[in-house]
Parts: C-alpha cells; structure tokens; sequence
C-alpha cells in the first residue's frame, strides 16, 4: 500500500492511537568503544547514521509518475462508462436478416406462363359469339370464371364473330396475386358490300384481369378492348458499298436458286452441305428485281436479292440476304448459294 500512495501521492497514514515508531539507535562507529546503554542517542547519532535520506533516482521517480498517470485514467475511464459495463458488457444489437424485397413481392405474383395461358384461351372464348349458339360461348367462357360467375359477359346475344388466333402479351402484376394480361386477337366477321356478305378481319387488342386462387389461375371480371400499337419511326443503316462486277457475274447463279427453291428442289441448286429448308409449294417465281454483292474478298460472299413471288394468284415483293460459297471441282470453281436469311 505504501508504493500505491506514493504513485497517487496520498499522505502517510497516520498510526494509530497510542502507538510510536521505535528510535532506533546509532551504533558507535569506533570499535571497542563502550555503549552507554542508560542514555540515549545524541542528536549527531541521529542525523549521522538513524534517518539519512536516500534519494530516488530519476527511472524510479519517472515509472512511479507514469503509474500514478495510468492509475488515474483507468479510474476516471469506469467512472465515465461504469463499472456495469465492465462486467456485464452490452450485448450487441441484433442484426436483422436482410429482406430481398424483389423476392418477396414475386411471391405475390400472378405466374406469368400460366396467366398467359388462360388469357388467351378465355380472350378467344370472350370475342367469338354467334346468336345461333349462344350456349357455346357460355359454356367455354366459365371454363375460366370462378363459380357463380355471369357467362354473358356484357354480351347481348346477337351477331356472329370468330377468333383465329391469340397472342397473348405483357403480364403487369398488381397486389394480391393479381395481374392483367395483354392478349391481341384476329378477329374475323362480315359486312354486306354491294348487297352481298363479305368476309373481313382485324386485330383486336383486349386486357383480361386475372388472380391466382386455390393453385389456379381465373379470369376475376370483364375483359377491356384496348388500343393497338401505332407506327414508329426508325433510321436504317447505310447500304455497304457494292461489287458490281461480282453482282452481275453472280446474278444468274442466284436466280437459278431461287427458281430451283420455289419448285422444292433448292438442294440441286445450293452449296454442298448446306441446310436450306423448302418453301413450300404455292410459290413461283416472277422476278429478281435486283441483286448487290457488298464489297468484299474471301470465299464467301453476301449480298441483297429484292425477289417478286407469285402466290395465291398475287405478286408479293421480298427482300433476302443470301449468302455465296466458292466451290472447287477439279480445276473448276464457281459460285453456289449457302444460306437465305431475312435482312436484319
């Protein structure tokens, strides 16, 4: 306890009632000279040899102030924070998990595929009707309505409308497991022109509301006829410069393949190994109208064919872009047609 007060450089403890600190005595430094042991030791004695001060060097009086400086923080640190903390240190916070929240709200969606499904099945149910078998659409209509659910539809029972095809679109998800599909439809009717009934047909847009209850999806109310997609405008990209020595050298080669794809028998026509499938019959050839070679060198080269079909007694103008392979037989070589593709 004495070197912790002299670190904090608190007082000597007082002593106690009653008690004294014993004199020591100074011993007779000369040899054989005789003690007087009736008399006390004179105050030469004293200072000479009983209480001489030792001094404290400079390492001991350094550690003992840096001791006193430690002491004292560590002091003033718990007063500051708290002893508590010191033992029963805070717990810290709980980190909550993190939440994907994309995630969880694609657990409340409507499936896309299977919203599509039932949109465009009920979409061809919804605008097919005739006034001879009300019955029919009634019938294919609830197919997709929950129970109890009116058939009809808005429907007043007259007229008569087919659908020949479906195509159904954009699944935008709402709340609720719930969602609205885009479906387009071919719808086809008639219309008198001079005096007679003439078939016509048209796109249809319609959004069908639809929820997903009990593991299914259902048409949750009536359809809406929406507008369709209107023209816009697009910048098309610079022609390649042209080979028009290649062009013309080439041109009957290609000719000869598009007569020979018409007629089904391209396979004669076209490069060794190629894989052109057939159009199909009903086409004929009318014309090439015209055929660029694009600028190049190699083995192979491609270029544009403006072609005119004749097809269900009607002349319809194509654009293709068709690819040429060099063929080597013997000391022969000459151009043959690759691959056909649409333009990009």
């Amino acid at each position: 306890m004495s070197a912790l007060r002299k670190m904090l450089n608190l007082p000597e403890k007082e002593p106690k009632g009653g008690e004294h600190k014993a004199a020591v005595p100074a011993v007779n430094s000369t040899p054989g000279a005789p003690a007087d042991a009736g008399a006390g030791p004179s105050e030469s004695n004293w200072n000479a040899v009983g209480w001489a001060e030792e001094s404290e060097s400079s390492g001991r009086s350094f550690a003992r102030r840096a001791g006193r400086v430690v002491i004292w923080s560590v002091i003033g640190l718990a007063a500051f924070t708290g002893v508590r903390t010191w033992v029963f240190p805070a717990k810290p916070p709980a980190v909550a998990p993190q939440v994907d929240q994309q995630a969880e709200a694609r657990r409340n969606d409507v499936p896309v595929d299977e919203a599509q499904q039932v949109a465009a099945r009920f979409a061809r149910s919804y605008l097919s009707w005739s006034s001879q078998a009300p019955q029919l659409r009634a019938r294919d209509l609830a197919m997709d309505l929950p129970k109890d659910a009116d058939p009809k539809m808005g429907w007043d029972g007259q007229g008569l409308q087919q659908v020949s095809q479906t195509i159904p679109g954009t699944v935008t998800q709402a709340e609720g497991k719930r969602a609205r599909v885009r479906v387009d439809a071919r719808v086809s009717y008639s219309v008198k022109s001079g005096g007679k009934d003439v078939a016509v047909s048209r796109w249809l847009g319609l959004e069908v509301p639809v929820a997903e209850s009990d593991g299914r999806v259902l048409v949750t109310g009536q359809p809406a006829l929406v507008g369709m997609p209107t023209a816009t405008s697009y910048t098309i990209p610079g022609a390649a410069d042209a080979d028009s020595a290649m062009s013309s050298g080439t041109r009957q080669t290609v000719k000869d393949f598009l007569t020979a794809w018409a007629a089904g028998s391209e396979d004669q026509a076209a490069a060794p190994g190629s894989r052109i499938p057939p159009l199909g019959g009903g086409l004929q050839l009318d014309s090439l109208d015209s055929w660029t070679v694009d600028a190049g060198t190699g083995e192979k080269r491609t270029g544009t064919a403006t072609v005119r079909w004749r097809l269900a007694g009607a002349q319809l103008q194509q654009t293709y872009r068709i690819t040429l392979t060099q063929v080597s037989a013997n000391t022969a070589t000459r151009w043959q047609v690759s691959e056909v593709t649409s333009t990009s």
